[in-house]
């Protein structure tokens, strides 16, 4: 039962450098009709100068970091770009694009594909349109939606500031990941055919969302007049000069950038192997984007120049300051988003980018423009995310050096921190459809340190958190953890370190524990049902009529929870070898077997209350017996009532 606390963590990461995840087609139609051209340009070599020692120390430091993770993890192929000071100090590979070819990979020329990283253009052309005049940040979305509408709920609108801080209130789906490139669905129907349910007031809580990234898309279409995939190209790319970057996946990606697209890999005894590569159909905009090294240097050197790269200005210095602030109080000392760009304080510095995560491929673009640097990664394997996930915190501090500063922590005792230990369920989540059950892998477990810690369990890792004060708390690198309270001044939830994530304080019932207690009672009472049955064959027991049909009954429950068992066992083998690229064929059969399954425990547990009456009042049984079909009939009851809770029965599976 375990292996469901394991199951899609990766995949709810995909396209979120949250990881899921972590996790499509750019426009009306993944092929339209008249797609933007594809432009013919040689790609650009990198500005030649002369750098300093401290500049080649830094490279030399950041290849040896590289080359040592290579070498720990046997990741096929790295790229790296690194700038500095509106400077490219390099942007270069190592390894291989492809390792079964020994293909070389390189930092000029060799795309990888960037996940959520893809959500930075998105939220780019949202800004540009809003310096046009086109778009109001504060506006109900619905009054730019030519095609989708949002239903109305708790009597507030959705903005663009909501979708741009994952803040609409949407709860998660998987139906993103179910569409594969060359589908013909337009943008606007897949929108409206997926649309998730609304879970939490427009700005309550921070919940990644790849549709809601994806309806940002639609509205840069609708206020611009133009298909997506043709602003970005030619408002975008060919402006800042990046013609080694494209919005389409593997399978629909011109021939000229196709050849130079890095091959996934999963690493499997010391061998990098070729893996498929995911498809998001109509989403594009949350993550199917690919790019270089080089390319990817263009575009932070964009963002740290207030709008502009090398003369071109896509927007107003005044616009591109708004993009980097938040729209959101309530977390300053902690991570959140500045209009789509994640944000997060580091060594006392803010720090801006996004994480992305598609089949085999991790990826990580964070800068600091206070230390004017700013560091792209990505690698072509997803067995290990140390990298990606600590590279550019590693380049901050060698080049900061001895100005680092670190956050004064504040002495706590043990009893004003038992006010945050529970367990915290993440709000990336179905809460309507049988894939909140997957989220059972997702808890967070938070406990006190008696020397004055917070330890927070989550992720099969452990980490301590020094207090800071006004419920905001910091690990060891220096992410930050933030407490949220309600109405009544309890704490209620935490944002991650992140700043993309929110954990929900949970009750008895959505702790996983529950969940494998209640399956395990439910095992012991089916199979001592069994042995039961099987001790007894050819002895006289006494009993009366309603006793005897009560015994072929609860050999027939036992069986059903058999069943469910065996479902598991299904599902368990069906995911053994899962790949995020594997969803375009969701819902699996198993999951078709699993919910059948359930439902006759459903029904069995309900039927199994039903017969205490009889049990106790006419079955001729021994008083040991009568005590064992209630309490099995109390534990099928008891999981039954999970099985609703965790939507594995009357729930859709997308």
């Amino acid at each position: 039962m375990r292996f469901l606390t394991s199951l899609l963590p990766v995949a709810l990461a995909s396209l979120v450098g949250a990881t899921l995840p972590d996790f499509a087609a750019a426009q009306s139609a993944v092929a339209p009709p008249d797609p933007a051209p594809s432009v013919e340009v040689e790609t650009a070599a990198l500005p030649a100068f002369e750098p300093t020692r401290e500049e080649a120390t830094l490279e030399a430091y950041v290849d040896g970091v590289v080359e040592a993770h290579r070498r720990q993890h046997d990741t096929p192929g790295v790229v790296v770009g690194v700038v500095q000071d509106g400077r490219v100090l390099f942007a270069k590979g190592y390894g291989y694009a492809d390792a079964q070819a020994r293909k070389p990979a390189r930092g000029e020329d060799t795309l990888f594909r960037i996940g959520s990283v893809s959500k930075t253009f998105t939220w780019t052309a949202v800004m540009m349109l809003v310096d046009r005049g086109l778009i109001d940040l504060d506006a109900d979305v619905n009054a730019y939606l030519e095609d989708v509408e949002i239903p109305e709920a708790f009597d507030a609108p959705v903005t663009m500031n909501d979708l741009m801080a994952h803040r609409a209130g949407f709860e998660d789906t998987l139906a993103v990941f179910t569409h594969t490139d060359e589908s013909d669905i337009v943008f606007a129907e897949a929108l409206s055919r997926d649309m998730p349910k609304r879970v939490y007031p427009p700005g309550a809580r921070t919940s990644y969302s790849n549709w809601g990234s994806a309806l940002a898309a639609k509205i840069v279409e609708d206020a611009s007049g133009v298909p997506y995939e043709t602003f970005l190209q030619e408002e975008i790319l060919i402006p800042l000069g990046m013609a080694s970057t494209t919005l389409r996946g593997p399978s629909i990606m011109p021939a000229d950038l196709r050849a130079r697209l890095a091959s996934g890999h999963k690493v499997e005894a010391q061998r990098g192997l070729a893996e498929n590569a995911m498809q998001i159909g109509p989403y594009a905009p949350a993550g199917a984007m690919a790019s270089t090294a080089a390319d990817m240097a263009r575009w932070m050197r964009f963002h740290m120049s207030g709008g502009a790269l090398d003369g071109v200005r896509l927007m107003s210095p005044d616009t591109h300051a708004l993009m980097l602030s938040r729209a959101f109080e309530g977390r300053a000392a902690g991570a959140d988003l500045a209009h789509g760009f994640m944000s997060r304080i580091y060594r006392e510095r803010m720090v801006y980018g996004h994480g992305g995560a598609v089949a085999a491929f991790y990826t990580d673009m964070a800068m600091m423009p206070e230390a004017g640097v700013g560091v792209f990664v990505s690698q072509n394997a997803t067995n290990d995310r140390t990298l990606v996930g600590e590279l550019s915190d590693l380049v901050f501090d060698f080049v900061i050096g001895d100005e680092a500063e670190k956050a004064l922590s504040i002495d706590a005792a043990p009893e004003q921190l038992a006010a945050y230990a529970g367990s915290y369920l993440n709000n990336r989540r179905s809460f309507t459809r049988f894939e909140k059950v997957f989220s059972l892998g997702d808890i967070a477990s938070v406990t006190v340190d008696p020397d004055g810690f917070l330890l927070l369990a989550m992720a099969g890792e452990t980490q301590s958190l020094t207090p800071l004060g006004d419920d905001v708390f910091e690990d060891a690198h220096g992410g930050r953890v933030v407490f949220g309270r309600d109405a009544s001044g309890a704490v209620s939830h935490f944002s991650g370190a992140a700043g993309v994530h929110s954990y929900e304080r949970t009750g008895p019932l959505l702790r996983p524990d529950t969940f494998f207690i209640a399956f395990g009672l439910a095992a012991f009472f089916s199979l001592s049902t069994w042995t039961g049955a099987w001790r007894r064959q050819g002895r006289s027991i006494a009993a009366q009529r309603a006793g005897s049909r009560l015994s072929v009954f609860a050999f027939a429950a036992a069986g059903a929870f058999v069943l469910f068992a065996a479902a598991l066992v299904w599902v368990q083998a069906e995911f053994a070898s899962f790949s995020v690229s594997q969803f375009v064929d969701y819902p699996f059969a198993s999951i078709g077997g699993l919910q059948a399954a359930g439902y006759a425990v459903f029904a069995f547990a309900g039927l199994s209350v039903f017969s205490l009456a009889p049990a106790w009042l006419s079955s001729g049984w021994s008083i040991w017996r009568k005590l064992h079909h209630t309490l099995f009939a109390l534990s099928l009851a008891f999981l039954a009532v999970l099985l609703v809770v965790w939507n594995i029965v009357f729930a859709a599976p997308v």
